[in-house]
């Protein structure tokens, strides 16, 4: 229930930013805006992945090698996180910066085995904005960003299996911008997300199992920045 509920409202969240977005009209004195060299941005989005169930390019595997069994799994409902950014401006045209996400997928599905699997994951980024028209109203840019992904598992088997890993992550996508006034502005962002990892240990049971090689998915993110 309460699963049900926060996912209602996460997406009602994600509509409601949305239309201030697309609605919003700034003052007559905000028009044409523009970002400025030597500017800083601060930016907190909301965000909401979309699992690639039945591919490969959405699932990581796992492998035991004591008893043989490998299984996939895969984020199974979508997630909700948000990330944080900070950047600065060299031109209008470019800005850099830093960017820490968190993000939680509540159910996995797994083949050969029927168990519940919950996945989070943190990325900690470089990060970089591209404008392809810096001087319109609605800005369109590219994110690109790369990193580390800290990508945390827990798998019931009975006892639980528990797999943290830390490898290459980075995200590209595309993105649109509204600036409202000279400190506030809006934006959405349609992101494909890769994680890459690797991982061997041995379980409660001295059991040796591998954790590899990949966790990619889509993403949505509202963002607002302050702007100074």
């Amino acid at each position: 229930m309460f699963k049900k509920s926060y996912d209602i409202y996460m997406k009602q969240l994600i509509v409601f930013l949305i239309s201030i977005f697309l609605c919003w009209e700034p003052a007559a004195a905000a028009e044409g805006l523009v970002h400025q060299p030597g500017e800083w941005n601060i930016g907190v989005g909301l965000k909401t992945s979309t699992p690639g169930l039945g591919t490969d390019w959405g699932e990581f595997n796992v492998l035991n090698y004591t008893t043989g069994v490998e299984h996939d799994a895969k984020p199974g409902i979508t997630s909700g996180g948000f990330d944080i950014q900070i950047l600065y401006f060299l031109t209008e045209w470019l800005a850099a910066g830093l960017s820490f996400g968190d993000e939680y997928f509540d159910y996995d599905v797994a083949s050969g085995v029927n168990m519940d699997i919950d996945t989070r994951v943190n990325n900690f980024l470089a990060l970089v904005r591209i404008f392809l028209n810096p001087s319109q109203k609605y800005k369109w840019y590219i994110p690109l960003a790369v990193g580390l992904g800290h990508v945390m598992t827990g798998i019931d088997m009975q006892p639980e299996e528990s797999f943290h890993y830390t490898g290459f992550s980075g995200h590209i996508g595309l993105g649109l911008e509204r600036l409202l006034n000279k400190h506030w502005s809006l934006a959405a962002e349609l992101r494909y997300n890769h994680n890459q990892f690797h991982n061997t240990q041995t379980n409660a049971r001295g059991e040796n199992y591998r954790v590899y090689p990949k966790l990619n998915y889509f993403s949505l993110s509202v963002r607002t920045d302050y702007r100074f």
